[in-house]
């Protein structure tokens, strides 16, 4: 709880509507700068209670910023005004017989060994991130200044100026000043996404983030891991949880679910939608093995296996899961195919024709509008080296009267 001695209290802090300031506090007037902060660990490092520390004091490898030594002031004392405009202030506590004179602010929880070296740490209000602190440490003539940006809650190895001997002068009072800022709200969800697979890869989204606000995606609504490129690019379904980012250890409590949905294109597992599939416009595959796996989800297709061949080999094409009278034949020795589509054309599409090779094969039908071997309406093409491919073709024949 806070004193009188402080400037603000915090118990202010819930009637305030307090505005996200980005504190520039690194360069103070009237100041010396000085990076003098060679403790060692062993200097720091005892958990006998000795030297009038108020807790026991384990090993410490900072302080992680380095101190800039202030000589203005009355006898050295430093007020948070002469630092920066800080929203909040723990208000000058002196250092007398071991103890401080006054209690620290609710969250606040401050060590001294040997009545020279201070550690601290800070564990703000529910609802609330810690948006920059500096830590004003007084001895002697003058006064050390930390100065830590948003998102630090605590270091160790805080000292005075050193005096004439070397050594860091005996504290004689601490301040800390600070801001604080809301944890932001969780992102608004761009919409869940619904598409057919041959019109490409769907994004997740957000709407509109606050200023200084960023997201960060992840698989999962809680822990999880990152997810650099929240995308969807394969027939399925897939839900990525969007997290807002103030800055780092400053996010929203909750994360914001985003659904993408890629369905088959075709209407139903046949490819067209006419009543008889040896005529009418069919999706077709050439090559004489089935993909479809028993048992396994999916749409129909088939796929040309290269393995062991040494001579052109001819296989069959199929539209609507029917056997046509069209063909495809390969040729090893020129990596190359060639297309007869026998009674039936291509539909006149300029992709009609989309080739993609694999090592190894999918479980499931892999999505043709992302195939990158062969795209075209010629009906020969090379290969790229791989043992499989899968041909995909967009099929039409004029079904009889």
């Amino acid at each position: 709880m806070l004193t009188a001695r402080n400037v603000k209290s915090l118990i202010g802090l819930w009637g305030l509507a307090l505005v996200f300031l980005v504190s520039s506090c690194t360069q103070f007037e009237g100041t010396d700068p000085s990076k003098d902060s060679d403790l060692t660990n062993s200097e720091i490092t005892d958990n006998t209670g000795e030297g009038g520390d108020l807790n026991a004091f384990t090993t410490c490898e900072g302080p992680d910023v380095p101190p800039t030594v202030f000589t203005g002031g009355s006898g050295g004392n430093v007020s948070c005004s002469d630092v920066c405009n800080f929203g909040y202030t723990s208000g000058r506590n002196d250092f007398v017989d071991g103890a401080f004179v006054n209690p620290w602010p609710e969250g606040f929880t401050v060590n001294v060994h040997k009545g020279t070296t201070v550690s601290w740490s800070f564990d703000p209000p529910e609802g609330y991130c810690l948006n920059g602190i500096t830590v004003i440490v007084k001895g002697g003539p003058s006064a050390n200044i930390y100065n830590y940006g948003p998102g630090v809650t605590s270091d160790c190895g805080l000292v005075s100026p050193k005096t004439s001997s070397g050594k860091p002068a005996a504290l004689s009072n601490l301040t800390f000043c600070y801001d604080l800022v809301e944890i932001p709200e969780p992102p608004v969800s761009g919409g869940d996404q619904d598409d057919c697979i041959e019109n490409g890869c769907l994004t997740a989204t957000v709407g509109e983030l606050p200023d200084g606000v960023t997201v960060v995606w992840y698989d999962n609504a809680e822990d999880g891991n990152v997810v650099e490129n929240p995308t969807l690019c394969e027939v399925g379904e897939v839900t990525y949880w969007a997290e807002a980012v103030l800055f780092g250890g400053c996010v929203s409590e909750t994360r914001t679910p985003v659904t993408l949905t890629l369905e088959d294109c075709d209407e139903d597992d046949g490819g067209g939608g006419d009543d008889d599939p040896n005529c009418g416009e069919e999706t077709a595959f050439g090559g004489g093995t089935n993909g479809k796996l028993d048992g396994v989800k999916g749409a129909w297709w088939f796929y040309f296996d290269t393995d062991g061949l040494t001579e052109p080999t001819t296989q069959t094409i199929y539209a609507g899961q029917v056997a046509t009278d069209g063909t495809v034949t390969y040729d090893p020795v020129e990596d190359s195919f060639t297309l007869n589509l026998g009674s039936w054309s291509l539909n006149g599409d300029a992709e009609s024709v989309k080739v993609q090779g694999f090592d190894a094969l999918p479980e499931t039908r892999p999505a043709a509008g992302l195939f990158t071997t062969y795209k075209g309406n010629e009906l020969e093409f090379d290969g790229d080296g791989s043992r499989y491919y899968v041909i995909h073709l967009d099929l039409i024949k004029e079904c009889p009267e």
